[in-house]
């Protein structure tokens, strides 16, 4: 029977049982479809203002997030519009084209047209309505209806609220631009823009169709075609860096062990912390997020630090009782759970829930080495003993005066640098993994279409519906002026299709006097009989109000459906800003200082979180840090500083590089500087409970160029918070490796070590002879 096999037997039993359940546990959620929240939003803090904002945000991103826009320029480019709209009807990736009418609702508003003023009409005179109505009754192919609109009021009211860059020309949207004209598809995504087999079908489509139309340039705007470029790199990097750092880590363990038993028994660990951690956070958060489950999984990855040590001590010392082992193991899961438990007291959910499942992952971990793995039959490879030997040769016993000078140097300077440039950058835009060519793009046909952004805007709420769109009136002069200056590029409300019922009948008194004073003088004019005034005057005695619901029923007015929120406990209704300056937002601020205004920028909101949460993450990082100085230095006493030099010196050196080389960090480098912290901090007491144990150093070298290679490869992805978290890891376990031989000691019976690894050595290859 293997050593420990007796005492453990009954506690690897219940672990066992243990694991099975959870593993039960995670193929019910995911069989019965359990919910995967992918939306880093809730990862965050809530604020008091939080439920309307979060409607408002969920209302634009229903409908912009499903919303793709085409534009095509080139030779017998309508036929190619109409061409690929039936080619994205068939792929069946569009749930509905949104260009197939032309979008004017004349029929459906004229009888509501003569509270509906133009603000040419509503600010000019008796004299400009009459040339007016003349001018449509003898230009030629103008449809003048002298019977019931003689003055094309609806005409002109129309041509305003539609007026833009967009016309119809030849049964299609068009943009006559200076670059010459653009045909105009638009459509509505038959589901999520984030399904992958949603993105396939669409990106099949339209490379299909750019193939069969090289002549044509195409430009593409919507969140579908960032994922899909999101996902092709995603995928390409899995088959690069991911495959790579896969295959290199299973060398460099075939490498040291020669035995495929060993291998397994190294990964065994991870995945069993990993199912612990995703069933009981699981079961304790109800849903659980993706970004928990890649950054839990990635920091879980020091677990794999109790394998290494445990496998290379059995190696090195198959003889030896595993009980010298057990506290080295026991106190590195104690400081990497304080590292992680006390951010259970942050206010951020998102902290709570990663801190969570990170200190199940570890505690399944260290358990599976504890109960399993001496259970495994020892299998001594003499190339491991031999791959110690030449690697302990590197040890540093007594650092010489001039290693420790240039050390302390160098930390010095890289704390110094860290204190004095270390800055945060929290820039949503930053972490943007779309190409540059797609961003262009996007920004082209943003410009094109002068259309406002759906991330930027005001909310604005009111007892009642006609109190919000006198409200929304009441904003636009200073948007108006805004706008004029040059501050404000664009902007969109619903009052701006249906004016509030004062200013509709407003309208309504100045075309009833407008048709006293003017309408004899045109029916004079035009030769038509006098009379025919009072007739014609009548239709203005019982006009109905144009409401927000026909309004938005309408074909013009369904994209303006994400303007009014539903829902809500008092009338709401957004106002879509487009590109604003410094003085713009500050006077948006100022507005939105009353109690019935709220204004909302997405992206330096979420950037606003993103921000506290890594102040949460550096504060509670600090907090640990001195917890575990604390603990180690009453270990240790005058030994202490041996156990903290690595990882505290390769945060140092982290972050003085990173301060130097003018980094802002961001939350995915104080993630990358938790991975640092914890496998430095094993690295540091291990090398002090056996500083002459070549074992020892053999594991920790193990532990550092897994990680690295794990990790550190991730610094030449493309996606910046992969590159972001791989740059820290890349830079702080190297760092961290170089600081072990300086802080290795040696024991005081060195000697005997010595002999019991020769020994070792010696009856390992007596084992293999034989």
């Amino acid at each position: 029977m293997t050593q420990g096999s007796r005492s453990t037997r009954l506690p690897a039993l219940i672990w066992a049982v243990l694991l099975l359940l959870c593993a039960l546990f995670v193929t019910h959620q995911v069989w019965q479809g359990a919910p995967l929240d992918t939306r880093i939003t809730a990862l965050l803090p809530e604020s008091d203002e939080q439920p309307i904002l979060q409607r408002a945000d969920h209302s634009l991103g229903d409908t912009y997030e499903k919303r793709l826009l085409i534009l095509l320029k080139g030779d017998d480019s309508a036929q190619a519009a109409e061409l690929l709209r039936q080619q994205l009807k068939d792929s069946g990736s569009v749930s509905s084209l949104d260009t197939e009418a032309p979008p004017r609702p004349d029929k459906v508003l004229a009888e509501h047209r003569y509270r509906l003023l133009s603000q040419p009409l509503q600010q000019a005179d008796a004299d400009t309505w009459l040339k007016q109505g003349l001018t449509r009754l003898f230009t030629p192919g103008m449809d003048a209806d002298i019977q019931r609109d003689p003055f094309g009021l609806l005409d002109q009211w129309l041509n305003e609220r539609l007026s833009g860059p967009v016309s119809w020309q030849d049964g299609g949207p068009t943009i006559d631009s200076a670059e010459g004209l653009w045909r105009v598809v638009s459509a509505t995504l038959d589901g999520d823009p984030y399904q992958l087999q949603l993105q396939t079908r669409l990106m099949e489509t339209l490379d299909e169709f750019e193939q069969a139309h090289p002549q044509l340039t195409v430009l593409r705007a919507g969140v579908v075609f960032h994922a899909a470029a999101g996902a092709q790199q995603a995928r390409s990097e899995i088959s690069t860096i991911g495959l790579g750092s896969l295959l290199g880590i299973l060398l460099l363990l075939a490498l040291v062990f020669r035995r495929p038993g060993v291998m397994a028994a190294l990964l065994l660990p991870v995945f069993c912390g990993l199912l612990l951690a995703t069933a009981v956070s699981w079961a304790l958060f109800a849903s659980l997020n993706l970004i928990t489950l890649a950054f839990g999984a990635s920091l879980i990855g020091i677990s794999v630090d109790y394998a290494l040590h445990l496998q290379c001590y059995r190696q090195l010392h198959p003889q030896r009782p595993l009980s010298r082992l057990w506290p080295s193991l026991f106190l590195g899961l104690l400081t990497s759970l304080c590292a992680y438990l006390v951010q259970l007291a942050t206010p951020m959910p998102g902290l709570r829930q990663m801190a969570t499942f990170t200190a199940l992952g570890l505690v399944g971990a260290w358990l599976t080495v504890r109960l399993w793995l001496p259970l495994l039959p020892v299998q001594p490879h003499p190339a491991t003993s031999r791959i110690a030997d030449g690697l302990n040769r590197w040890r540093l016993t007594r650092p010489g005066l001039a290693v420790v000078l240039v050390t302390s140097l160098i930390l010095s300077t890289a704390t110094l640098v860290a204190l004095m440039k270390t800055t945060l950058s929290h820039d949503l835009r930053q972490l943007n993994p779309s190409p540059a060519e797609l961003v262009a793009e996007q920004q082209h046909v943003q410009k094109l279409m002068q259309q406002p952004a759906s991330f930027r805007y005001l909310l604005v709420t009111a007892d009642n519906e006609e109190a919000l769109l006198q409200r929304l009136e009441a904003i636009d002069p200073l948007l108006t002026s805004l706008s004029a200056d040059g501050h404000l590029s664009a902007w969109q409300h619903i009052a701006q299709a249906v004016p509030s019922r004062a200013t509709q009948q407003d309208n309504l008194e100045l075309v009833r006097q407008r048709y006293d004073e003017v309408l004899p003088q045109l029916l004079d004019q035009v030769g038509l009989d006098p009379v025919l005034a009072e007739r014609l005057t009548q239709r203005l005695d019982d006009v109905p109000e144009l409401t927000i619901n026909e309004w938005l029923n309408t074909g013009a007015g369904e994209t303006g459906r994400p303007l009014v929120l539903d829902g809500t406990e008092r009338p709401a209704a957004l106002v879509l800003l487009g590109d604003v300056d410094s003085s713009a937002v500050a006077r948006l601020e100022e507005l939105a200082g009353a109690p019935d205004i709220l204004y909302r920028d997405r992206v330096n909101a979420l950037s606003i979180q993103l921000s506290t949460l890594s102040k949460e993450i550096s504060q509670w990082l600090l907090l640990a840090l001195l917890l575990v100085i604390a603990g180690l230095t009453w270990r240790y006493r005058r030994r202490a500083w041996r156990a903290l030099l690595p990882p505290v010196g390769a945060v140092a050196l982290t972050l003085g590089v990173l301060a130097a080389t003018h980094t802002g960090l961001t939350l995915f480098h104080l993630l990358g500087l938790l991975l640092v912290l914890g496998i430095g901090m094993d690295a540091g007491i291990f090398s002090t409970e056996h500083p002459s144990d070549s074992s020892t150093w053999l594991a920790i070298s193990l532990s550092c160029a897994s990680s690295l290679l794990a990790f550190g490869l991730l610094a030449f992805s493309a996606t910046p918070a992969l590159h972001f978290l791989g740059t820290t890891c890349l830079i702080g376990l190297v760092a961290a490796w170089c600081l072990v031989p300086v802080a290795r000691g040696v024991q005081p019976d060195s000697g005997t070590d010595t002999r019991h690894h020769a020994r070792h050595h010696s009856e390992t290859r007596s084992h293999e002879t034989h």
